[in-house]
């Protein structure tokens, strides 16, 4: 009897902790929700993404307009900083993120209903190397998404495997990552002081990037006959509502 007592308020302390985790998730994810839409970092991380797809996912890209992919792009990036806010990281950690998660990528694809489970195990698995005053727990996010914590822990396994526990990066390679797209629109949009006059830069730079892309198409198709294997767990339920 004191036994079954015992794992009944066991379980019940679990679930007040769970709760606990996401309503602090929640009031940081909704205070941060849209707030760097339009900042060069963002844009540029999200293309990277976008290229991903755009060689892994064809149907979905070519379903939806560059910005509406962009839009759900956004939305996984704040979620994953406010994580970094919610640890107290510095939210500079998202450029190394989606640089090890490009490199996961390259070997093993992606399909877009699995960029979230990519993005938060590479997130754990960023924080755990970069950041040395943070422990993280891989249950603290199994209890804010609502994820089984073995699921996690077989997915970040997986993840270091796929970037071969390759983690040595420098801050030279993070920039030039951040900066692969057009430095000259980067520095335009730097000096740029008013939201409009950046958004305006921002769409002048999608036309370049799609009429690229559709030149690119024109003379390759090979993106079409790409095999996908990832080795993410996660397919049909998991993706930026997760929160």
């Amino acid at each position: 009897m004191t036994s079954a007592t015992n794992n009944n308020n066991s379980s019940t302390s679990s679930e007040q902790q769970a709760a606990l985790y996401q309503k602090i998730f929640k009031k940081i994810y909704e205070s941060r929700a849209g707030t760097n839409k339009n900042s060069w970092e963002y844009f540029s991380l999200g293309l990277t993404v976008y290229q991903w797809l755009t060689e892994n996912d064809p149907v979905y890209t070519h379903t939806l307009v560059l910005e509406d992919v962009l839009d759900a792009v956004y939305e996984i990036f704040d979620i994953i900083v406010s994580i970094l806010e919610m640890l107290k990281s510095n939210s500079s950690l998202l450029a190394p993120i989606v640089y090890y998660s490009n490199s996961f990528v390259k070997r093993a694809g992606i399909k877009h209903n699995q960029l979230f489970n990519l993005l938060l195990t590479s997130t754990i698995v960023t924080l755990k190397f970069w950041s040395e005053s943070v422990q993280i727990r891989n249950i603290l996010l199994a209890d804010i998404f609502e994820f089984p914590v073995k699921d996690i822990n077989i997915m970040e396994k997986r993840f270091l495997s796929g970037i071969d526990y390759n983690l040595n990066i420098s801050q030279t390679e993070i920039s030039d990552f951040l900066a692969k797209f057009d430095k000259s629109y980067h520095e335009r949009f730097q000096k740029l002081k008013h939201f409009k006059e950046q958004q305006e830069l921002l769409t002048q730079y999608i036309k370049k990037h799609k009429n690229q892309y559709n030149t690119k198409k024109q003379l390759s198709k090979s993106a079409n006959n790409i095999s996908t294997t990832s080795i993410i767990i996660s397919t049909e339920s998991q993706n930026c509502e997760t929160y």
